[in-house]
């Protein structure tokens, strides 16, 4: 999760607010501040993500804090997961970014232990691949992204997969990550017409824009720009500035409506 500890130092040292986050629990559910909000949204997003991760394919999944780690045998289901994962805490008003790397993992061990007294936990596991994703994820390049390590490429398709060029300087990047995943529903929207493929999306940035501190707004301009990087991917026109920042305002001042208010008009003046 991008932002976490800023929001952690913000709240100060009464945390006793914050409550138990489960797959069940309501996207939009109150809660007593933004820490509060992000932080069961996220592991309500990944623990939906890591239950079907455990129910639909064989592999490992490790959560903890701000972070969550997926292993697998497959490559393609791991692309879906990330996809997946992603457009959901998006859509949850939680900001993120992924790393995907191709490596080892070895699970050594877990373990808790609980007195009255005293506890212990333990995460015992490491690999190559977990030190790879990592350090993709962590190259320097800004915003809600899926990053892939350079090992990867080779190993993509990139039509297939729905992978584009991560446009940075790469003379800044702590790591030559050069691709990313498009995560960006292909489908379209299908009942309102293409003026409105995305707008979710583009809306949820806008929100994420109007919470945050404008010192780290570069990471939603770099989105934005990343979000029209991977529209170019699936034939659509770039999405303008002025309606991410104020959709209602641009379709009112550009006369744009949904396709089936349209129709529903026309049949009206018949």
């Amino acid at each position: 999760m991008l932002g976490f500890g800023d929001l952690v130092l913000a709240e100060g040292d009464d945390l006793s607010e914050l409550l138990p986050a489960f797959a069940k629990e309501e996207l939009y559910v109150e809660q007593p501040s933004l820490l509060a909000f992000r932080f069961s949204n996220f592991h309500r997003c990944v623990e939906v993500a890591s239950a079907a991760w455990r129910s639909n394919r064989a592999g490992t999944a490790i959560v903890f804090s701000d972070s969550a780690f997926f292993s697998s045998n497959n490559l393609l289901d791991t692309l879906e997961l990330a996809r997946s994962l992603m457009a959901a805490l998006v859509d949850s008003g939680v900001p993120a970014r992924m790393g995907i790397a191709p490596g080892t993992f070895r699970a050594v061990r877990f373990t808790s232990d609980t007195s009255a007294q005293a506890s212990y936990h333990a995460s015992q596991f490491l690999g190559t691949g977990i030190v790879r994703a990592h350090r993709a994820e962590s190259c320097g390049i800004p915003g809600l992204r899926i990053l892939l390590h350079p090992l990867l490429e080779t190993l993509v398709d990139r039509p297939r997969d729905r992978i584009v060029v991560a446009a940075h300087d790469r003379g800044v990047l702590r790591e030559p990550v050069s691709l990313e995943l498009n995560y960006l529903n292909p489908t379209g929207n299908e009942w309102s017409g293409p003026d409105y493929d995305d707008v979710l999306e583009f809306d949820a940035l806008r929100n994420l824009i109007a919470e945050s501190d404008p010192k780290v707004h570069y990471h939603y301009t770099a989105t934005f720009d990343a979000y029209n990087a991977m529209r170019a991917q699936l034939g659509r026109a770039p999405y303008p500035w002025l309606k991410c920042l104020d959709r209602d305002k641009y379709d009112t001042e550009h006369g744009i409506a949904p396709r089936r208010r349209l129709t529903d008009r026309s049949q009206q003046e018949r």
